[in-house]
């Protein structure tokens, strides 16, 4: 005689279908997902009396958002848009989705699941896509819920962006640290199509930058409604706290 165990093994690796390679960012875009926490089934029992309060956690880059809670069942739903935060670049790492039951003493984790940010920012843009993710156990192994279902949960994804403008860029400018100093630094390159001010003779332009009431002049070019700084002027304004 023979004697085996069997088992099955499920495996969600391919769930979204993207792109082969990230959509190129241009200048001070922001990019974010958007994560619709759809329903979950197939839930364990954890407590002793009553039965799931089920509610989920989404954590990305550092950063954790929550659904409702949803009272008494082993298959919640709950619809519930959760936007992540905007992001310059890719995160690393990958988007994690962890299940609760609420109870009086706090949370009872059922379980997780996760989908890597390499994926989900290879969306085609602004694409809603459905996901159906199985829920494993801190061992890895998977949920088995109370009706003996393999516990899921269901998403829809989409990926967002936006270019921000001149003022919000400088709004999300790094925080300065003690003691630091910071300054502009421009560099001159051309000015193009330029009127004629005097009677005789053509243009001799400059140009003066100010900050603060101050005033820092670049160098004349001679007789020119098209000046050139070749390789560029350095303009260096006053250091600021």
């Amino acid at each position: 005689e023979v004697v085996f165990r069997v088992g099955v093994e499920r495996s969600f690796g391919a769930a979204l279908d993207c792109l082969d390679e990230e959509e190129a960012w241009v200048a001070n875009e922001r990019r974010r997902v958007v994560v619709t926490v759809v329903s979950a089934s197939h839930l364990p029992k954890k407590d002793m009396m009553g039965s799931c309060d089920p509610f989920a956690c989404v954590r990305m880059d550092g950063k954790e958002f929550k659904t409702k809670v949803v009272k008494g069942t082993y298959d919640p739903e709950w619809n519930q848009v959760l936007p992540m935060g905007w992001a310059g670049k890719s995160p690393e790492g990958s988007m994690r989705i962890t299940l609760y039951d609420d109870d009086l003493t706090g949370k009872d984790e059922i379980g997780s699941a996760e989908l890597e940010c390499s994926v989900l920012f290879r969306q085609r843009m602004d694409e809603e896509r459905e996901v159906v993710l199985g829920v494993n156990d801190k061992k890895g192994a998977p949920v088995v819920g109370k009706d003996k279902g393999m516990s899921e949960v269901k998403l829809r994804v989409r990926l967002e962006s936006r270019v921000l403008g001149i003022q919000a860029a400088q709004e999300e400018q790094e925080a300065w640290v003690p003691n630091e100093k910071r300054r502009i630094v421009a560099t001159l390159l051309r000015a193009m199509h330029l009127p004629k001010k005097d009677m005789l003779g053509k243009v001799d332009p400059f140009v003066v930058f100010e900050q603060q009431g101050k005033e820092f002049k670049s160098s004349v070019k001679k007789s020119t409604y098209d000046p050139e700084w070749d390789g560029g002027e350095r303009i260096e304004l006053d250091w600021v706290e």
